[in-house]
């Protein structure tokens, strides 16, 4: 029974993971095992220094851990059904480590919490439901559009031959994500520590099974063992999780997974599952490994962590080019809310939304940027906003996102066919939804110019640029609009940026002794 449900709730992620498209219209929220998670609500509201807008789920979790023990982790972790799947692909493999190891999580705990407080949001390098939907979103999304892709391409000869107009045609846009061998080098590496032991991940490193073990061991329901039992130690040898000690009748509470694989074994069927209202049983060790060096250590660890993250020499040089998803706060608050978990790239319908490297920063490490040379960004798509779990993106209806600025196109004259080689080339300017470039008789050539209250950064300009490499023109974080609360668009009533939909035609053609505001 437990496998079916792990196999079902593993479906149900993935189904929320694929669900996460345009249009948006799932009845559950897609990012709902990212909103259920209370670790991402605890060291991001203290990084952020304001609590996440969804922190109902999250109690319910802890809530339920009180009473089930740390079933989540046994039944409900998408994460945890990948890694007892994966254990079927190596031989058993029961290599048993020192027991104070397990404390490592709860140190990973105290220093992501310390990191916190020194203003560095770190949980995407450790917390499950945040890797894995980035896995997801990086690695097998990509590769299901191909295998979509390639069985088309099967499928069409067929179909022209039935006449089937729609499939000899129908293409799925392929996504590309620059991270995609880190990502895999660093999803491999959690799934090949079962090689040394089943679970490594969840037994020794997990902080947010740390974090739910630290309820669990107050749990209602406890693995109990009658006087039938004979020593035999098998469920001993058989326990995922390496919970049952020495002693076959006792358990480490925070680390049973409620998988009753003991239970199902035991030849002399000495054990059950029973609701105990006492917290304090000779048989459950409740106690908590952490030493006050281990701790020290800890803490002083996260703190550095987090100094290191944050403290970055180059940051305003990277700065400069660095375009973040309209509706992005603040930067440094963005910093601290993202949890790079890749949700909104993953549902970017022109996948301009690309995970960051060191391009970024050390503390913009996956997080989102967009390439717009790449892609621009679609002006009916406000989905990045919709399924960012903290709201490091703000959730803003289109009209709403179209004043978020993103920036403003530069044109780079060294480089611009009109006016470096003095050749005809409007394609910039029919390119623009807002007609925000206009062309002034210069030298007996009309070259363009942007007029930078007409622009919101939107890409397009960028994305159609004819140069080969780098774009002619080129969108900035000049003028960005980012707001942590409040109106874009009397934001930018006060800014004087105007956005019109583009007619089609060329409203006006500066003339040489125009004094309009244009941007050279």
């Amino acid at each position: 029974m437990r496998r079916i449900i792990q196999l079902l709730f593993l479906g149900f992620f993935l189904y929320l993971f694929f669900s996460a498209r345009y249009p948006l219209d799932a009845f559950i929220p897609v990012d709902l095992f990212l909103r259920a998670d209370p670790l991402v609500a605890v060291v991001t509201s203290i990084a952020s220094r304001d609590l996440v807008p969804h922190l109902l789920l999250p109690a319910v979790l802890l809530l339920l851990t009180l009473v089930f023990g740390r079933f989540f982790c046994g039944y409900l972790c998408p994460l945890g059904t990948v890694l007892d799947i994966s254990m079927g692909l190596f031989s058993r493999a029961r290599v048993r480590f020192a027991e104070n190891l397990r404390s490592l999580k709860l140190y990973m705990v105290v220093g992501l919490v310390d990191a916190a407080l020194d203003g560095a949001n770190l949980l995407h390098l450790f917390d499950p439901s945040s890797n894995l939907t980035r896995t997801c979103t990086v690695l097998l999304y990509p590769l299901t559009v191909l295998f979509a892709n390639l069985s088309l391409d099967v499928l069409r000869p067929a179909a022209r031959e039935m006449g089937w107009i729609g499939l000899t045609y129908l293409n799925v846009d392929q996504p590309l994500f620059s991270t995609a061998l880190l990502t895999a080098a660093i999803f491999t590496g959690i799934v090949m520590l079962n090689l040394i032991t089943p679970r490594f991940w969840c037994r020794y490193l997990c902080p947010l099974g740390a974090l739910l073990g630290l309820f669990s061991r107050f749990g209602i329901f406890k693995r109990v063992v009658n006087n039938q039992c004979s020593g035999c130690a098998r469920c001993q040898e058989r326990c995922p999780m390496g919970a049952i000690t020495d002693d076959p009748r006792t358990v480490k509470a925070a680390e049973c997974l409620q998988c009753r694989t003991c239970r199902v074994i035991c030849p002399a069927e000495a054990i059950s599952f029973k609701a105990i209202y006492s917290p304090f049983r000779e048989d459950a060790t409740l106690s908590v490994d952490i030493r006050r060096r281990g701790f020290l250590l800890a803490c002083s660890g996260g703190l550095a962590a987090g100094y290191l993250f944050t403290a970055d020499p180059l940051k305003k040089v990277r700065s400069d080019a660095l375009i973040r998803p309209p509706g992005a706060i603040p930067e440094q608050d963005f910093l601290t809310a993202c949890i790079r978990c890749g949700a909104c790239m993953k549902v970017c319908i022109t996948n301009t939304l690309q995970p960051g490297l060191f391009d970024c920063g050390a503390a913009g490490l996956f997080t989102p940027k967009a390439l717009l040379r790449f892609a621009a960004c679609e002006q009916t798509c406000n989905l990045c906003g919709r399924v960012c779990p903290t709201q490091a993106i703000r959730s803003l209806d289109l009209e709403e996102k179209k004043y978020a600025r993103m920036g403003t196109a530069v044109i780079l004259k060294e480089k611009c066919l009109v006016w470096e080689q003095d050749k005809a080339c409007l394609i910039c300017d029919e390119q623009c939804p807002y007609n925000a470039i206009v062309f002034k008789v210069v030298d007996g050539f009309r070259r363009p110019f942007v007029i930078e209250n007409k622009c919101n950064g939107c890409g397009f300009c960028e994305k159609a640029c004819p140069i080969e490499g780098g774009a002619a023109i080129v969108v900035k974080p000049l003028g960005e609009v980012r707001l942590r609360e409040g109106s874009y668009r009397l934001a930018a009533e006060a800014s004087e940026l105007t956005l019109e939909e583009d007619k089609g035609y060329d409203e006006f053609i500066l003339d040489g002794e125009s004094n309009s505001p244009a941007k050279e």
